[in-house]
């Protein structure tokens, strides 16, 4: 029994899909976006977006090695705070998380 409830936890929670993470990155009225997306159900496959000009470029992207990606744009934000930038995860992306994770308002018991 034990087994059988592991087995049926382990199939749920790897079917939740990460969300992306958005970072926001300005200096003075420049702004530039660094975002981790998951294309499955981890953190790989996955790929580091680089927004600037409004042009996106994927800096790096990984298919099987986890955590890859986070660690290579956790190091580029830090190398654009080094270049005189602020930067902070986007309040925008936490709020669809949140959001994302709320009842709908039609589902709610009153």
């Amino acid at each position: 029994m034990k087994t059988f409830i592991s087995t049926l936890l382990i199939l749920c929670f790897s079917q939740i899909a990460l969300a992306d993470t958005t970072y926001v990155c300005t200096h003075g009225d420049r702004q530039r976006t660094i975002e981790v997306a998951y294309l499955g159900s981890g953190t790989a496959p996955c790929e580091v977006r680089y927004t600037k000009n409004g042009y996106t470029e994927v800096l790096w992207s990984a298919q099987a090695q986890e955590g890859y990606c986070d660690e290579k744009a956790g190091d580029f934000v830090e190398k654009q705070r080094g270049w005189g930038w602020e930067c902070g995860e986007s309040m925008a992306a936490m709020d669809n998380s949140a959001a994302s994770s709320e009842v709908p308002e039609w589902q709610r018991l009153e």
